[in-house]
């Protein structure tokens, strides 16, 4: 099993990359048979391949993960140790702290997902921006996710989208303001960099030159179906609300993307 799908590669009409790291439901048979029997894998990004499937039908180079993000999040620094999914890249407790398996797992199990479903997603990551770099002086990273509410018993009230990028650090300002005006004009509530400020990815790529990398975060009620979400897997969305958003999405990443044009090399 390819644990991760890459739409256009070697398409570069574009300086734009597209992750979704958090998107992936397939787990390892041996991660199935140590799960607890009640364990909750909460707080996938559900369905978002199918929400932005505009972009890669759009000729626009997109990796997405299949695996989920609790065998191995590329979207945590490596090296990190600990159980809670803040902590570490192979989670021991899922995102509402509850424990996952019936036994810790050993630092070997540990090695083996990251060596599986981790480094090669970012060894793909990385060949992506090298083969832009042929092409373009400056490369985009848009990395997508979704959330059900704000972690930590946060009290402010959720923002439809929420956008990252360690204030200003891995992506200008000027990007991340031009993401939040087309949003805004389209009757979107916005938060920049609060709660979520961008992962390792955009912190990771960012950081390089001619990189601007973002993240941009869309609560489940915006495109999943219009209620409170808890401790939950889901199976399936609103119809008439997931399209609606589609739709917009389209035209915003349309307006967004005709803005990055840049001279190639």
């Amino acid at each position: 099993m390819n644990p991760f799908t890459i739409y256009n590669e070697g398409k570069n009409q574009a300086p734009v990359i597209i992750s979704l790291p958090h998107s992936g439901t397939w787990l390892p048979e041996e991660m199935r048979k140590s799960l607890r029997n009640e364990a909750v894998l909460a707080n996938t990004d559900w369905f978002l391949p199918e929400l932005y499937s505009f972009l890669a039908a759009s000729g626009y180079t997109v990796i997405e993960n299949q695996v989920n993000r609790y065998a191995a999040d590329p979207n945590r620094e490596s090296r990190m140790s600990g159980e809670d999914y803040q902590a570490t890249a192979v989670y021991q407790r899922n995102t509402f702290g509850k424990q996952l398996y019936n036994e810790t797992l050993s630092p070997q199990t540990i090695d083996e997902r990251l060596n599986k479903y981790y480094w090669p997603y970012h060894q793909a990551l990385h060949e992506l921006i090298e083969e832009k770099r042929k092409y373009f002086s400056k490369i985009y990273l848009f990395d997508l996710h979704s959330f059900a509410e704000y972690p930590n018993a946060d009290q402010q009230k959720p923002a439809d989208f929420v956008i990252g990028n360690q204030a200003d650090q891995t992506a200008s300002a000027d990007l991340r303001e031009t993401l939040t005006d087309l949003l805004e004009a389209r009757g979107y509530s916005v938060s920049n960099n609060h709660p979520f400020c961008g992962g390792f990815i955009t912190r990771h790529y960012g950081q390089q030159a001619e990189i601007e990398a973002l993240q941009l975060e869309i609560r489940y009620n915006q495109y999943i179906e219009k209620r409170a979400f808890g401790e939950e897997e889901l199976s399936k969305y609103d119809p008439e609300l997931f399209l609606s958003t589609q739709k917009q999405l389209k035209k915003i990443f349309a307006e967004l993307l005709a803005k990055l044009a840049c001279e190639r090399k």
